[in-house]
């Protein structure tokens, strides 16, 4: 069985995740020196024997892969090897809509390019960053092994200063991505997972040069609505001399107006006028060869602006690490920047609350795919998604079930937009979830997850699961997940999962630890009963078994079926289940706050149509086609009841203390 590469080290006394013997970096982009690998790449694809990719990594595997694969490990005959464009599935993508557009490839493939650097500074450190390779993927650089990552949903990162030298360098990458059902070990790892399984290099990938004396992350929770802010910052030393170094930060309002706003990722590209705050952030130390250091500050800006629904007030963090080399007089300096925003998540009794205020999340789920690309994304068409859903007066997007490209984050931001996030552990039986008791890989990918979108105020929930099967093992795995999280890196996030309404059922013990109670609702179609009464009923029975607990409905929704020829049931089955969620709903149709209410959101299933991994059809449960233009008849109901419930406000609803105090007692 491979072994997980994260751990959490206590440094400073703070719980920092390391991971391929390194602090985990933010993988936002910085003002740094970057080599781009995307572009054009050498592939040959290989029957590969996933039990051997699945092995413990060591020098006997290293030898019997020579054995195995020499010719891909060194060779470069070029009529073996075909181009290929990176990021792009290896996967031949037709882009129709229809069955088989998207080739079944569930197999190994090699990448290898070569790239220049034209001065290899050696007063400077490099980190080769992924946001995405399914599945396992090994990295060598200039024939060198540097490690491996298991997992095609999340970004990791390597130290590869060594291995590079100045000029040409080559660069490899084994990929190999069994097919799902064919292991219990692998996430996802059902046969019949209701998404497709993309192989290869999936997601953006470079070369990022900073000094050895670098900031590594910094990690920032909002503490209340008065401005008052926890801030830790990593710094690291990977040179190999002593550091004496000075940490200042300061902190930006963000322009809104700014052109860079909705066109740039960089956080620096979009800081405005400086943020007054009660207290300067600034601390010297002394940084050893390979020795990381945690700074915490806590600081509050004043007169703060809160980030909403709908109103996407940002701030930027920007922070300097100035650096003398003892004994010398040679002097560094790194920047780094991140963007995060001032709100509250909580709950009370059965409500949501965001900044204090009552929220009715009117969600859509989304896959990030295209017909044409997969699941290789782009900012520009991520972007063109988030406003097609905020077009749908939705404040909500269930990025399921699995972490999006780190831009959707990012945009949904400065949209205004809020997120449940999950890992994906879809449909686990028993025999998943024993192997993921020994493995820990679901635990790993959790960490990855939070840890990548840790300053991102849009994600509101964590989501640990959908719709997995063994109660008293999800029950467990929930309850390591939640310990993990409030223990050790907690960042005032809910917690909640999205659960089949018929696995058990409304008195779902696995709900226990969790914030929010969570599920699909498919009533009259995969459930028994109707749209209507079985969810009534449901949600009824759910609210005794958790009286003190907001209710979210995770999805709800039909298939249309080709040429639409179930259109009408899709909105049949829209309009009945809506009818019996807004019933108990914590506000009425018009928006209006219901303090006796205790469903606090709904996730209408799903905004595209999308492919699945059996490929005998295409899922149609989309409010549109693949095209993204082909609006269906069920589009029209969800933009007019969503904007009853969103209107001005985002679905923020203002309530008078006296009420609230009234209702309270």
């Amino acid at each position: 069985m491979l072994q997980t590469t994260m751990t959490l080290n206590t440094i400073d006394g703070v719980s920092i995740p390391y991971q391929n013997g390194m602090p985990v970096p933010s993988f936002e982009e910085q003002n740094r020196t970057v080599i781009s690998l995307n572009g054009e790449w050498m592939k040959r694809r290989l029957a590969m024997d996933h039990s051997f990719s699945l092995a413990p990594r060591g020098e006997q595997w290293l030898r019997e892969l020579t054995e195995k694969e020499d010719d891909y490990v060194r060779g470069d005959a070029a009529q073996q090897w075909t181009t290929h464009t990176v990021p792009m599935p290896e996967n031949q993508l037709s882009g129709a809509a229809e069955a088989k557009a998207a080739e079944t490839y569930e197999d190994g493939v090699w990448y290898r390019r070569t790239f220049v650097v034209e001065h290899l500074d050696r007063s400077l450190v490099y980190t080769f960053k992924s946001l995405g390779i399914s599945y396992v993927a090994d990295l060598w650089v200039n024939g060198s092994w540097i490690g491996y990552h298991e997992g095609g949903f999340t970004p990791f990162a390597f130290d590869v200063t060594t291995a590079l030298r100045e000029g040409e360098n080559d660069i490899r990458i084994r990929v190999d991505n069994p097919p799902w059902g064919s292991r219990i070990d692998t996430i996802p790892a059902v046969a019949g997972t209701d998404f497709f399984n993309y192989t290869g290099i999936i997601q953006d990938l470079w070369i990022e040069a900073a000094p050895a004396s670098s900031i590594v992350r910094a990690d920032i929770v909002p503490l209340d609505t008065d401005g008052r802010l926890q801030v830790t910052v990593v710094v690291d030393n990977r040179g190999h001399a002593a550091s004496y170094v000075c940490l200042e930060g300061s902190l930006f309002e963000a322009d809104p107006r700014s052109d860079h706003f909705l066109a740039s990722p960089q956080a620096s590209t979009i800081a405005d006028i400086p943020a007054a705050i009660n207290r300067e952030m600034r601390s010297m130390l002394t940084l050893q060869p390979g020795e990381a250091r945690v700074v915490r500050f806590e600081t509050t800006v004043l007169n703060p602006k809160l980030w909403s629904a709908w109103q996407p007030n940002l701030y930027v963090a920007s922070f300097t690490l100035t650096a003398l080399i003892q004994g010398g007089a040679a002097e560094s300096k790194d920047t780094f920047c991140t963007q995060f925003g001032i709100r509250t998540i909580r709950t009370r009794g059965t409500q949501i609350e965001l900044n204090g205020s009552p929220l009715f999340l009117a969600g859509i789920a989304r896959h990030e795919e295209w017909p044409d690309t997969g699941r290789t994304a782009s900012w520009d068409r991520i972007l063109a998604d988030l406003k097609q859903i905020r077009g749908m007066n939705a404040n909500m997007v269930r990025t399921g079930h699995y972490p999006n490209h780190l831009h959707t984050y990012v945009l949904l931001d400065r949209l205004g937009l809020l997120a449940m996030s999950e890992i994906p552990l879809w449909q686990f039986e028993t025999e998943h979830y024993e192997a993921q008791n020994e493995k820990r890989l679901a635990d790993q990918m959790w960490r990855e997850m939070v840890f990548s979108q840790y300053n991102r105020p849009s994600v509101i929930m964590w989501s640990t699961q959908n719709e997995s099967k063994d109660v008293w093992l999800r029950l467990a795995y929930n309850e390591r997940l939640t310990a993990d999280l409030r223990g050790s890196y907690d960042d005032g996030r809910l917690l909640t999962q999205s659960s089949a309404a018929d696995q058990p059922g409304p008195h779902d013990p696995s709900m226990a630890p969790l914030d929010v109670a969570a599920w699909t609702m498919y009533f009259g179609i995969f459930h028994g009963g109707t749209y209507y009464e079985g969810t009534r009923d449901f949600l009824e029975e759910a609210h005794r078994a958790y009286p003190n607990k907001p209710i979210l409905n995770t999805e709800f929704g039909h298939w249309t079926a080709g040429a639409d020829s179930e259109e009408a049931k899709q909105v049949a089955t829209y309009r009945d289940t809506m009818r019996a969620l807004m019933e108990h709903a914590t506000v009425s149709d018009a928006g209006e706050w219901r303090p006796d209410g205790y469903v606090a959101g709904i996730d209408f299933w799903i905004m595209y149509d999308w492919y699945v991994n059996h490929n005998n059809w295409i899922d149609t449960f989309g409010i549109c086609h693949m095209d993204r233009t082909t609006e269906k008849q069920v589009a029209a109901h969800i933009r007019a009841d969503y904007q009853s419930l969103t209107g001005d406000s985002g679905g923020v609803v203002t309530v008078r203390e006296g009420v609230r105090n009234e209702t309270s007692c």
